[in-house]
């Protein structure tokens, strides 16, 4: 059954990206790594798919609030999104979808994600850390620059609390970027996992980003070997 939600707050990144949160309903309860449908009210941005869409939980069951991120467009969604005053009323549905942290935690974890694609995998990281489940994942996170990066220092934070989760961000486009930055640099290549991820023989890999991004990656783990069985992709698209 829908619950209702209200906006609690929203903020922007780089011009491209937001993130916002919403208040937990009363027992909705979701496991790690899922996705709901959100329904926003009507302030008068017309559009052709409406104002109910899906987007990844960022956020962990072990939170109190629901976090979101997204990428900002002109549909009807993200316009009204980006305009509806904090308080606002949202509809939220059920949780859905079954990306997860596996049962069995004996198998390292690796997670590819390229911007937007971030969400899932925070939510998963978050939920490790917090409930020491004992998963070893490694997370490489490739973005443009340091300041359009999506839980970039809430990521670094999480991994420097617990010895089995490891985060690496890489940047493609510093010489765009005002900020510094003394980590990875340029795409991720095969090259890159063998060199910073010594358990990539025997990983399972999870990968999450923009069908382009999902493709190359799938390549790139393609290059290395790893059998299809070990990958599971999540494509996101934009709207």
């Amino acid at each position: 059954m829908p619950s209702t939600s209200r906006l609690l707050d929203r903020r922007e990144i780089a011009g491209e990206l937001m993130t916002f949160r919403l208040e937990r309903p009363a027992g909705y309860e979701f496991r790690a790594g899922q996705f709901c449908f959100l329904e926003l009210p009507d302030l008068g941005f017309q559009g052709d798919r409406g104002l109910r869409r899906h987007l990844s939980l960022a956020s962990s069951p072990t939170e109190t609030d629901l976090l979101f991120g997204t990428r900002k467009s002109q549909s009807a969604f993200k316009q009204t999104l980006a305009a509806l005053p904090l308080g606002s009323p949202i509809t939220i549905e059920e949780p859905r979808g079954s990306l997860a942290l596996p049962e069995d935690p004996s198998r390292p974890l690796v997670f590819l994600a390229g911007g937007i694609g971030i969400t899932p995998f925070r939510s998963l990281l978050r939920y490790a850390a917090d409930s020491d489940t004992s998963h070893r994942v490694t997370l490489f996170y490739s973005n443009r620059r340091p300041e359009e990066t999506l839980f970039l220092e809430d990521l670094l934070e999480i991994a420097r609390g617990h010895d089995t989760l490891r985060v690496l961000a890489t940047m493609t486009r510093m010489g765009e970027s005002s900020e510094p930055w003394d980590g990875l640099t340029g795409r991720l290549t095969a090259a890159t996992i063998r060199e910073h991820c010594p358990e990539w023989p025997e990983s399972a890999f999870y990968l999450a980003g923009p069908p382009a991004m999902v493709e190359t990656l799938e390549a790139v783990l393609q290059e290395l070997g790893i059998d299809p069985s070990r990958i599971r992709p999540e494509r996101f698209t934009g709207y």
